[in-house]
């Protein structure tokens, strides 16, 4: 049991994250817009090094999984 994660606590880090994301392109766009050119890479280049420090890995992981069922589905061929 203990090696089974929750997938709600899955779907609501995921969700938290994106919206934490988006909200920061948002803010970097908008400093980009007012002409805040140095604000804009600063932001970026934070959200660059939470992306690989926090995501990268489990983002791999569920394309590498989600290729796995693809994979697996096609061998067992369609459903009668």
């Amino acid at each position: 049991m203990a090696a089974q994660r929750s997938r709600l606590g899955d779907t609501l880090f995921a969700l938290f994250h994106v919206a934490l994301l988006a909200g920061a392109a948002v803010t970097a766009v908008l400093s980009l817009l007012k002409g805040n050119t140095w604000r804009f890479l600063v932001i970026i280049c934070c959200l660059g090094i939470y992306y690989v420090m926090v995501l990268d890995k489990p983002v791999r992981l569920e394309i590498a999984r989600r290729k796995n069922l693809r994979r697996n589905s096609i061998e067992k061929g369609p459903k009668s």
